[in-house]
Parts: C-alpha cells; structure tokens; sequence
C-alpha cells in the first residue's frame, strides 16, 4: 500500500465511485469468477504511461482539462504490487462513440500516481464487446495518453 514520509498508510481523497468499486467488486467478483466473468483485474505492465508528479486531487483538473471523466462503470483494477486503483476515467468524443481511452491510476506516493492506460470499445456502444474485451488496444492506449500528457504540460516520467 502506498505510504508517505513518515511509513504511515495514505489513501487519497477517494471519488464516490471509487469507494463503492472498492467495497462491492471484490465480492462480486468471487461469485462471477466460478462463471468466467469477472468485476476486478490485475493491470498488466504494458499498459504503464509513466508516473506523474502530483497529488490526485492536483490531477484530476488535468484529466478534466484533457476531456475526461470520471467512469463509474470500470472493474476494479489491481496494482501488480496489490494496490487499489484511486481512479478509473474514461475519454470519449461523444456518448456514441465506439472507442474509449481509460485511464487508471494508482497512488504511488503522497505525490505521486501511476497511470495507465489502453483503448477499448465503449460499454455504452458496444457492452459485449467492451467486457469481453475485443479491441483491447494498450499500445495505442499508451501512446495517446503519453501524447494527451505532453500536449497538456505534465511531465511524467518512465520507470
């Protein structure tokens, strides 16, 4: 779990939506899980964009500035390390669009988060498509939002 200076436990200012992913997934996905289905993921490394140098709640103008928006409808994402997700947000041109960038982040210190990220069909257009994950795209999803980040000024940096 992500600490500050001090060794403490910190969690960030959480959203509503990130709360309830938080607490309800985990077990609803250990009963969809025995079907094939599933309500939580392990990122993989792949869709790693780099780690920004700020607070979530700092972030969150920029995400905001970048035509994003909070996505209530995301599992819940796991750190390889075993952390929660602070956010889940999703890019669209419009509600009809087929594709959608989403991005997720994770706290990585008091003033820092891990993005990632990956282009995939928009559950609003396309649910099967989405939650089987057909078009699954990190490369492109990585790309774009390394070249959202650099258009809007935020550095990030790659580990």
């Amino acid at each position: 779990m992500p600490t500050n200076d001090d060794g403490d436990a910190y969690t960030p200012p959480l959203d509503w939506a990130t709360r309830v992913r938080r607490r309800v997934l985990p077990t609803v996905h250990r009963i969809k899980k025995p079907f094939g289905g599933f309500a939580q993921c392990t990122m993989h490394p792949t869709e790693y964009v780099g780690t920004v140098q700020r607070e979530l709640t700092e972030f969150k103008p920029d995400l905001e500035a970048m035509e994003f928006a909070p996505e209530p409808i995301a599992s819940l994402k796991v750190h390889q390390d075993g952390h929660l997700s602070v956010g889940s947000w999703a890019r669209r041109t419009s509600l009809l669009d087929d594709w959608q960038l989403h991005v997720t982040l994770f706290q990585e210190s008091r003033e820092s988060l891990e993005v990632f990220a990956h282009r995939e069909y928009s559950w609003l257009r396309h649910p099967y498509k989405h939650y089987t994950a057909q078009g699954w795209d990190t490369t492109g999803g990585v790309e774009r939002m390394r070249s959202l980040l650099a258009d809007h000024g935020v550095a990030f940096r790659v580990e």
